[in-house]
This record gives structure tokens, sequence and C-alpha cells, in this order.
């Protein structure tokens, strides 16, 4: 007896000493939170090349995935052992996933990167930069037409186009080089580790099962059953929300650019390909990307003629509605399984916190965490017997207005309980999770 007492108040300390070195932890982390954001970023740049390799194994993956079935139904009518054939189906899907990914990307760069040199050169033309300095100068002069306004403008500020020769003449052309350099560095840093992440996406694929199982094992050996077992199946999930929201974001946002570059073209306006590039690049950023890509690309179109710009602004505006409420809708369908408003809370919180990456994959974050929380807001709710449905809270004053329940068959959040058969409430109701032993009835 004199023993478990000892083992209880040692438990006791260590939770303490445990709660106290995490509290010390979080208040360092967020009393330093830039010096910490920066160590991430960091760590991140090192192993640039490895989370490479598991983005393109991940887009890689279907694919695969596809041609291994294909060969396994060629492969059996032939007389060939099972491991031999298991074999030769995963090498074939390997070389199928790289060269299917292989392609996409020589004929993206082929079909965009012309264009949008082309673009930029016509934008740049002397003639063209000429005429857009006299339609700004035009703007203006119509909007400050106020004589007083025009002169003290005129004293302060003096002839634009002098005003950026001067400012030109001061640069420091010594900090340009070293930043032009340091860009260039950047760039070349980027393509090398694109070119390994490559690599290391085709040892991803070779060795996936076995890195799969390894995983499984270690979660296995470290948890118990139970929490193993939620762990396996959060992974899932989280399988399931990434892969759809991906592959379904990319593909919509290929979709939308080439539909705004022929419906550009079509339109006669100048631009077509940058203009198709920004916005089907931008569109993969849920919400706010549709606004990010028009506005650059109508002021460019208001510089060479304002018409356009409304007219493109028109045509965006029908663009989205159509994507957002068909195109979309039937690419992703429902798996994401959260409103607009948290979609819109996921955006801003995780682009505030990790920029542009935060937008791009802050809403699938979003949603595995929604999911989570939300199994275990309905297994609480189980287990003190109340309706797991949101429609029942919506004009409840108190607990006591919420209906009585029967039993559940639950299974997630995602999953609406059907109520079958009445319970007397003063029964008890067994819940199959062990975390809910310790909790007062």
């Amino acid at each position: 007896m004199k023993l478990n007492r000892n083992e209880k108040y040692v438990k006791w300390g260590l939770t303490a000493f445990l709660v106290i070195v995490a509290a010390g932890l979080f208040w360092l982390v967020f009393s330093n939170l830039r010096g910490f954001y920066d160590l991430i970023v960091e760590f991140l740049n090192i192993i640039a090349a490895l989370l490479y390799g598991c983005l393109f194994a991940y887009l890689m993956n279907p694919v695969m995935k596809v041609t291994q079935r294909i060969m396994d139904r060629l492969l059996a009518k032939r007389n060939l052992s099972d491991r031999m054939a298991a074999r030769i189906s995963k090498i074939t899907g390997i070389c199928a996933a790289v060269l299917v990914f292989c392609l996409a990307v020589y004929a993206l760069i082929a079909l965009i990167v012309p264009n949008l040199i082309a673009s930029i050169e016509e934008l740049l033309q002397p003639e063209k930069l000429e005429s857009y300095y006299a339609t700004i100068s035009k703007w203006f002069r119509g909007i400050f037409t106020n004589s007083d306004i025009q002169s003290f403008l005129e004293k302060t500020v003096g002839d634009p186009l002098e005003m950026v020769i001067g400012w030109l003449k001061k640069l420091d052309y010594s900090v340009i080089v070293t930043s032009l350099t340091s860009s260039v560095y950047s760039v070349v840093m980027v393509i090398f580790n694109i070119l390994l992440g490559i690599v290391a996406a085709v040892y991803i694929l070779i060795f996936k099962e076995e890195l799969c199982a390894q995983a499984k094992k270690v979660t296995v050996a470290v948890f118990s059953r139970q929490h193993a077992d939620r762990l396996l199946e959060l992974a899932r999930r989280t399988n399931s929300i990434f892969g759809g929201y991906v592959m379904g974001k990319i593909i919509d946002a290929v979709l939308v650019g080439v539909i705004t570059y022929f419906g550009v073209l079509f339109m006669g306006m100048p631009y077509a390909a940058l203009i198709g590039t920004i916005v089907g690049v931008t569109n993969i950023i849920p919400f706010f990307g549709p606004f990010l890509g028009a506005v650059p690309s109508a002021l460019l179109l208001m510089i060479d003629k304002p018409v356009n710009a409304l007219y493109f602004c028109i045509f965006i505006l029908i663009l989205q509605q159509v994507d957002g409420n068909i195109i979309e809708n039937r690419i992703l369908g429902e798996k994401l399984g959260i409103s607009d408003f948290w979609v819109l809370v996921a955006i801003l919180v995780f682009g505030g916190i990790f920029g542009f990456a935060g937008m791009l994959l802050g809403v699938p974050v979003f949603a595995v965490l929604y999911t989570v929380i939300g199994d275990r807001v309905n297994k609480r709710l189980a287990r003190k017997r109340h309706p797991l449905q949101t429609s029942l809270y919506y004009t409840i004053r108190t607990v006591d207005d919420l209906p009585p329940v029967t039993e559940p068959s639950y299974t997630s959040a995602a999953e609406e309980p059907a109520y079958e058969t009445q319970i007397d409430p003063d029964d008890d109701m067994e819940i199959d999770d062990p975390d809910y032993d310790d909790i007062p009835g």
C-alpha cells in the first residue's frame, strides 16, 4: 500500500514537472514568435528537397496506382509468379507516374512561358510605355482639376517623368547587383531542390509500402491500442481530405486559367497568356484567390484601354460564379465538410502565420482539425446522453430544452446519428470509449 502511494506521488510530481516544462516552452515560443518562425523557415529550407519529393510523390501516386491496376490485369493472364508480377507492375507504375509528371511540367512550361515572354515584351515596348505614361498623366490631370492643387503638386512633385529619372540616377547599383545575384541564387536553389525532389519522389514511391508499414509499427509500439487506432483512422481521414482537395484545386485552377485565356482572346484583349496564368495560379487560393488574380489583371488592361478592364471584371465575376457554384462543386464535391465561414477563418489564420503556403494548405488542415474536434464533441454529448444533431441546438435556452435521445449508432462527426428507440434517461448508456471512463456520470 505504501509502495502504491509512493508511485502515485511520483506520477503526480512527474505530471507537474511536465506541465511546468510545457508552460515554459509555450511562453518561450510565443514571447519570441518571430525568431521561432524564422527557425522553422530555416529548417524547412534545409529539408526543401525532401518536402518537394513528398509533394511530387503525392501527386504521382494516383497515376502509379491506376497503372498498377492495369498491369495487374494484363499480367494475370500470363504464367508469372506473384512476386515477379508485383515487381513488374510496380516498376511500370513508377515509370508511368514519373513520365506523366514530367510531361505535364513540360507542357505547362512550353505552353505558358513563351506566351508570357511575348506578353511581357509587348508590355515593355517603348511606344507602349509612352502610351501608359500619357494615359496616367491624363488621369492625374483629370483627378486634380483644381488650379491650387495642380500648382502645389507642380512645386512639390514636379514633372513625374523627371522625378523618375532623378530617382533612377540616385540608385545604388551595387545594391541592385547584390540583390539580383541573391535572387538568381535563390532561383537556382529552387530549381536544384525541385530536381532533387523528383529523385526523392521516385524513392518514396518505391518504398512507400515499407515506409507506411514502419510508421504504423512505431504508432502501435508507442501508443495504446485505442489511441493507435485513432491515429491510424486520423491518417486515413487526412489522406482522404488532402488528396481530394489538392488534386481538385489543381484541376480547377487549370480549368479556370484556360477558360480565362480563351475568354480574353475571344474579347480581343491583349496579354491573354499572362492574365490567364495570373488568374489560374491565384485561383488555387480559396475565397480570396479570384480577387487577387483579377485586380492586377484589370489594372494592366486599364492602362492599355480602360473599357477592357470593365469588360474583364464582368467576365471574371461571371466566371467565378460559375466556378464556385458548378465547376468547383463537381470537382471537389463535399470533401472538406466545413462551411464558407470556417474556410475564411482558416485562410485568415493560417495565411497570417505561414503566408502564401498557409493560404494554400490552411483549409484542408483546418478541415482535419474540425472533424477531430467534432468527433470529440459528439462523443462527450453521447456520454451525457444529449442529441448530436446541430439543428436541435438552434432554439434552446437551457439544456433542459433538449429533447430526450434514443440510442445513437455513432460513428464520427461527419455522420448524423439515427435515433431509433426511446430510452429511459435514468438508464446508463455504455460508450465503448476508454477516455470517458474517468468522467463522472
